[in-house]
């Protein structure tokens, strides 16, 4: 995780004159530092509770660097530990809890001894109720580009909160994405080490795929102060019709979490950051600070944050969008064969047209035949036709 500020003094008067700037690039190559990064929740989803523990990169090498040797271990309020053993990827510590030490009104931290024998602790986390996730909806809207009289059309995904006072006041969700996209042809002639093929008929067996991806951005709130503990029409993701996404089918996973104080105010100002506006003229860059701080000296603070939460879902399936042109989806195309055939195998072949408008053969990609280059796999998930 890196937070990369960028500031600019430019000195101006009466137009473009010759000025001295400067450029500023914390934690570049030159001056760059590696600081711990420790991210992690324990909530009362089912299944294995992660711990990630990795070192800040550089912005010119933005790869992850797991921590491999850690002890790491949570604790509750009433005396129970649990030890989380490293997985057989470096920097990953995974365990389940069992349910009956999930429990709503409980408080956990979380305890990090690194291989250099630093030790890193949370303070104690509570774990608050989440209400259900009420409505999850959609309606068509045309954004305004940085392109004067340009629109990106789309859907516009909103969501209704509603609780009662039993419940906090801060809030997070994460959303997980689905969706069905279909190859530009199905498979028909195809060379490969073997030598040439031709299918007994149309083969649709790589034809759709479906991708899920977790979206990046943040979406937090915060209730306190409002008369009441609700909000209509908070906004979500934007899906615009530049891909696939909305063509066929589309799925949203909607996760809420409940959420400290702390918490809300770590993830807020990682919004801040990474999603509005950071300039010399206008936002500047929040400090995001995390809870995780060294034992033997609290102004050594890791990076990332320990989270506990209740957390509800929601999943909701929008067909076919057909309001959208998709007129900027990518098209595949079969390029005439022309000399001697490219070493690649297999060989897609399918219809082209030559510079004459004249069919000849082709070949065409094979991202463009077989779906599952593209990310996605062909296994229908189990929800889609519900």
């Amino acid at each position: 995780m890196k937070i990369i500020k960028l500031i600019f003094i430019v000195l101006m008067a009466g137009g473009i004159i010759p000025s001295c700037i400067e450029r500023y690039y914390p934690g570049t190559e030159t001056d760059f530092t590696p600081k711990l990064v420790i991210e992690g929740a324990v909530t009362t989803e089912d299944g294995e509770q992660e711990i990630v523990i990795s070192e800040s990169a550089p912005q010119n090498d933005p790869t992850f660097r797991g921590i491999s040797g850690c002890r790491v271990y949570v604790e509750d309020d009433h005396g129970n530990q649990f030890l989380f053993p490293e997985s057989k990827n470096p920097g990953y510590y995974r365990r389940a809890i069992d349910g009956q030490y999930i429990i709503i009104g409980s408080r956990y931290r979380l305890s990090v001894q690194t291989p250099s024998g630093k030790k890193y602790q949370s303070n104690f986390e509570e774990l608050l109720p989440c209400p259900k996730v009420d409505s999850v909806y959609t309606e068509l809207e045309s954004k305004p580009t940085a392109v004067e009289n340009v629109n990106d059309d789309g859907l516009q995904f909103f969501i209704d909160f509603k609780a009662d006072n039993t419940y906090g006041t801060f809030f997070r969700w994460k959303l997980i994405e689905t969706y069905e996209y279909h190859s530009a042809l199905p498979i028909e002639k195809w060379l490969d080490a073997t030598g040439y093929h031709t299918s007994s008929g149309p083969d649709f067996s790589h034809y759709t795929c479906y991708k899920t991806e977790d979206l990046a951005d943040i979406f937090v709130l915060s209730t306190k102060g409002f008369t009441q503990n609700s909000y209509l029409k908070y906004k979500l993701h934007f899906v615009n019709d530049h891909t696939q996404r909305l063509q066929h089918n589309y799925s949203l996973l909607v996760k809420q979490y409940s959420s400290s104080a702390g918490a809300y105010n770590y993830w807020q100002n990682l919004k801040k950051n990474n999603q509005d506006a950071v300039n010399m003229f206008g936002k500047q860059p929040a400090k995001v600070v995390g809870n995780m701080y060294n034992q033997a000296d609290s102004s050594d603070v890791a990076l990332g944050y320990f989270t506990v939460s209740d957390v509800r879902t929601k999943r909701i399936l929008v067909p076919s969008v057909k309001e959208l042109s998709f007129s900027k989806v990518p098209k595949c195309k079969a390029v005439p064969i022309s000399g001697p055939l490219p070493s690649d195998r297999p060989l897609f072949f399918a219809d082209a047209y030559n510079d004459m408008g004249i069919r000849v053969s082709g070949i065409i990609s094979a991202e463009c035949i077989l779906c599952e280059l593209l990310g996605g796999t062909t296994v229908k998930p189990p929800y889609w036709d519900k």
